[in-house]
């Protein structure tokens, strides 16, 4: 059995796969974790490999997945800091789990090692290089989805993408620049909340906004929360909202105007994407549900047209690679469908290869 513990604090959101089989739930990170876990997936003692979801592990950790031995828990340790409440639950597991299954396998899935290697003028803040020595820097995330995602196309076709650009779709939408299976631009900063406007969070906003706020009487930790979970969304909407609803909200009011300025922030991005790589041949789009999104797809595309880009339907691919390329066009355009344990799953089978 596989498992996989993806941190959600203060849940642990777990998955369990065996035999083609997948059984998932979210348990309290409390003392008693571990045997109520037991007991949810039949026994501790079927578990052969566990898989750690890090959501930041900086510059110490710097393989999508590696070994959770004493040495990288060490790194993983210096990491707590850049993400305290998530990093410290898959520290705690890491520990708990590995006396607990001494003979398992136990995989770091790290989430921005796909970033480390940034070039300088990509991931650097103009701010001292004081501050750049303690890790102020961009990390961008959810590397393992998109490199996921190139090497899922790479094995579709005859022909590797040179330049290419995977665009998640989710409610934490980001964009990537890939060139020759390297990333090399990212969305997404420091942390999510810096780049398209997502689910709860605002993107990119002037920083001294938050100075703004705190001097009308608020404290930093309710602008945090402000800006990371009042925002986005939800504040342009007035309700909380998912991206589905966003996509298909009508054509009326608050929900034309938040689909204007979500899609506007994408393709601001892929715009500044397509002159950093210099060229384009690959377009990906990253999504839980292909009926959903593809009229979406299609009508942003419409705006890519000056690249000689245009997506048709679906032409072939079933299951999770849609091929969307129209004939006429000089970039081809596929689409992913997302299924998070299935991409965690197949990273924990790279190691094993």
């Amino acid at each position: 059995m596989l498992l996989i513990l993806d941190p959600f604090f203060p849940y642990l959101r777990w998955a369990a796969m065996e035999n083609g089989k997948v059984s998932e739930g979210k348990c309290l990170f409390d003392a008693g974790w571990l045997d109520r876990l037991g007991r949810d997936i039949g026994g501790l003692e079927r578990v052969r490999s566990v898989g750690y979801v890090l959501y930041h592990g900086g510059e110490m950790i710097k393989g999508s997945v590696e070994e959770a031995s004493l040495e990288s828990i060490g790194r993983l340790e210096r990491c707590v800091k850049l993400l305290p409440e998530y990093n410290d639950l898959t520290l705690k597991a890491v520990r708990q789990c590995r006396r607990a299954l001494p003979r398992a396998r136990h995989l770091l899935l790290c989430d921005t090692a796909f970033f480390v290697d940034l070039p300088e003028e990509v991931s650097t803040y103009a701010v001292p290089y004081e501050l750049r020595r303690r890790g102020i820097r961009r990390y961008g995330s959810q590397g393992l989805v998109h490199q996921w995602a190139w090497k899922k196309i790479c094995a579709r076709t005859k022909k590797k993408p040179a330049r290419a650009i995977s665009i998640y779709l989710g409610n934490y939408t980001n964009v990537v620049a890939i060139c020759g299976g390297k990333a090399r631009e990212t969305s997404t900063g420091f942390t999510q909340v810096e780049g398209i406007i997502s689910a709860s969070s605002c993107g990119d906003i002037d920083p001294t906004v938050i100075f703004q706020l705190h001097s009308t009487g608020m404290s930093f930790e309710a602008i945090n929360r402000l800006l990371s979970k009042e925002s986005g969304f939800a504040a342009l909407a007035g309700k909380k909202t998912e991206l589905s609803c966003v996509l298909c909200g009508g054509n009326k009011g608050k929900a034309v105007a938040l689909r204007r300025i979500y899609c506007y922030n994408i393709l601001k991005y892929v715009g500044a994407f397509v002159a950093a790589l210099g060229s384009v041949d690959t377009i990906m789009f990253i999504g839980e549900d292909i009926r959903g999104i593809s009229p979406f797809i299609r009508l942003f595309c419409r705006s890519l047209d000056f690249l000689g880009l245009k997506a048709g339907s679906v032409t072939s691919g079933s299951g999770e690679i849609a091929d969307l390329t129209h004939s006429a066009s000089r970039v081809n355009v596929f689409y992913l469908k997302y299924n998070k344990w299935r991409v965690l799953s197949d990273w924990c089978k790279e190691v094993s290869k």
